[in-house]
């Protein structure tokens, strides 16, 4: 979502989920047959199934008993008879939960249509058709669970130990417990503006006339995470933080200065508390105030936008970040472009942010280029081409360039408007790539205020993106309850519920005793159901060495599209070799002086087949079985 003023397990480090269970066969259930059907308006057509189709003057009622309460899988097939703009929806129970997104939709044809949705033990009505329209068949059967193979280890290389063990931590509790999160938009903070930097707690003296109390200035004094707790007597496990103001036009101003500094020490207060900050970027590029892309077409094709226009034209920017690459196709920089230079200086504007975090020893969720191919950003009104390019530029100066290694990487994937706005847009098209992303997540605001754990969309990013990964809801007005979670095995890593301040009111879409009993629910993880960084070890073993600093003897060892990825407990000297299964060693990737953190190796060049990885560190072994595909 754009801001509120729119409107103005261990073993080792790898966790696999499995939970795994039998699917019968689909049951089909023809139109033809069922009760009620007028004789005349079956029609016969040897393309259909049973030869038969039922021709409809508006929809079609089949109802279905199930056994079990569960997700099932829908899919039925529908001959468009009469207009091409006709979408023929799938209902269940009365409630939406599919259509027809084919385009073009064209007379006289027959489409698939597919949904997925939540039926009850007993009987349930399942509703297809949305006019005119012929309806041959439904088939249902139940959604198998999914199963998970994630590994701990952060995508950045060379990753901190916080990072580290903020990656174990959500690796550790996803698919078992739900993180609590909330946005803050406005901010308490003192500032003085005579020298331009901010007063931290306990700094103001009689001559600041300091607006706010120490209290007040504090993350657990903010006034969104105050009315977080007001009405669920927790405070949120995760707070979420913009860089709004870090560049753009006034970045540098007082007000809007103290703001992204504010941000740096709430999510310090915050992380030395057992918390995890989170930060979005709603980015403004170098002197532009406006991050929103409005009018038919969007973005910089917007008749307001005429060539050479950098800055905004109305409420809509006009920035075109494709002109930082050489061509249409964006592979390749165009270092010598204004629109590159524009973008570099801005990422590194906020990674000498990031970075006073990382000298703190702060880890942070980093969700850059959100809501991908929505389109009312500027970096969502190209392609998807072009985004993942833009996405990996920004994934490469942070953490190649400026040396940030104290990240983990947020994609967001979001419904693409050229096919519609329910789950079944999701648009994976855009996913930069499994080394670029840490977590999948989504937003998701649920105008029926129900509640409901939208595990269309949760399946949706299994089916489209995978099982490697962390599947979060990075933005959200009512919370998914905790009983619908477990009950449709949608467990999202963590939600966010968007602010409350800046006109945003979404505290308000969750009911006081349905704050109280999620937030007391031990499947929901407050800020007082943290460790505390100090204590969590990741289910890792732990020795003793001389100087009384602690470390771990697990390694951890993955491949990825032949990209060994190996991380490295402590430094010192060693060696990592790769062997194959008779125990001939194929070739050594590193050896002598180690350091600590992630490493990766390139074995494009090895043939494919299965192979043991064997590292040697400070006299502690580790052997792995790996298959290069």
């Amino acid at each position: 979502m754009g801001l509120n003023f729119k409107k103005m397990f261990t073993a080792g480090a790898f966790a696999a989920l499995a939970a795994t269970s039998a699917t019968a066969a689909p049951t089909v259930y023809e139109a033809e047959v069922q009760a009620g059907v007028n004789a005349a308006s079956v029609k016969e057509d040897a393309e259909y199934s049973g030869g038969k189709y039922v021709s409809v003057s508006m929809a079609m009622d089949f109802k279905v008993t199930v056994e079990e309460t569960a997700v099932y899988d829908i899919t039925t097939r529908v001959l468009i008879k009469q207009y091409d703009w006709t979408t023929s929806k799938i209902q269940v129970n009365g409630t939406d939960v599919g259509s027809m997104l084919t385009t073009p939709r064209n007379c006289d044809s027959s489409f698939v249509v597919t949904a997925s949705a939540k039926m009850r033990v007993g009987e349930n009505t399942i509703t297809v058709g949305n006019g005119a329209i012929g309806v041959d068949y439904i088939s249902v059967e139940k959604h198998p669970d999914p199963v998970f193979n994630l590994n701990a280890m952060p995508v950045t290389p060379n990753a901190s130990q916080n990072a580290y063990k903020l990656k174990a931590y959500l690796t550790e509790n996803f698919g078992k417990k739900t993180i609590s999160g909330m946005m803050i938009s406005d901010q308490n903070f003192n500032y003085d503006y005579g020298n331009m930097k901010i007063i931290p707690p306990g700094g103001c003296t009689p001559e600041d006339s300091c607006k706010y109390t120490d209290d007040q200035v504090t993350w657990k004094g903010q006034t969104d995470i105050a009315e977080f707790y007001k009405r669920s007597g927790h405070y949120p496990a995760i707070g979420g933080f913009d860089m709004l103001f870090a560049a753009g036009g006034h970045s540098e101003d007082g007000w809007f200065k103290g703001y992204s500094e504010n941000n740096l020490l709430m999510a310090e207060n915050l992380w030395n508390m057992g918390g995890i900050p989170t930060f979005t970027w709603h980015w403004k590029v170098g002197e532009d105030t406006v991050f929103y892309t409005q009018g038919s077409p969007a973005g910089f094709n917007n008749s307001g936008c005429n060539e050479g226009v950098m800055g905004t034209s109305g409420n809509n920017t006009c920035f075109n970040y494709t002109k930082a690459f050489k061509d249409a196709s964006c592979k390749e920089i165009n270092t010598a472009s204004q629109e590159y230079q524009d973008i570099i200086n801005d990422i590194d504007k906020v990674s000498a942010l990031f970075k006073q975090l990382q000298e703190k020893d702060v880890a942070v969720i980093w969700r850059p280029l959100h809501e991908a191919s929505g389109g009312w950003f500027w970096w969502g009104v190209a392609s998807g081409d072009c985004y993942k390019q833009l996405y990996r530029l920004v994934f490469d100066r942070m953490v190649n360039v400026n040396k940030l290694n104290n990240l983990l990487w947020v994609w967001n994937i979001n419904t693409d408007p050229k096919f519609g706005y329910d789950y079944s847009a999701l648009n994976a098209a855009w996913y930069p790539g499994d080394e670029y992303v840490d977590i999948v997540a989504v937003d998701i605001y649920d105008q029926l205020l129900n509640h409901n754990s939208a595990v269309n969309y949760y399946n949706k990013i299994v089916s489209d993106v995978g099982t490697d990964k962390i599947i979060a809801l990075s933005e959200n007005g009512a919370i998914p309850d905790i009983d619908s979670i477990a009950e449709d095995k949608a467990y999202w890593s963590y939600w966010m519920t968007w602010s409350q301040t800046w006109s945003g009111n979404f505290l308000d879409k969750t009911p006081t005793d349905m704050w109280v009993r999620n937030l007391d629910d031990e499947r929901i993880i407050a800020l007082d159901d943290m460790p505390g960084w100090d204590n969590f070890t990741a289910g890792i073993s732990k020795r003793k060495i001389a100087n009384g600093t602690s470390i771990t003897n697990t390694f951890d060892i993955a491949v990825i599209n032949k990209t060994l990825s190996l991380h490295l407990p402590q430094s010192g000297r060693g060696s990592v070799a790769l062997f194959d299964m008779q125990g001939h060693q194929i070739v050594t990737l590193v050896s002598g002086n180690l350091t600590a953190g992630t490493k990766r190796f390139d074995l494009q060049s090895i043939a494919s087949g299965s192979y043991l990885v064997r590292v040697n560190i400070n006299g502690m072994n580790k052997m792995k079985r790996v298959t290069l595909k």
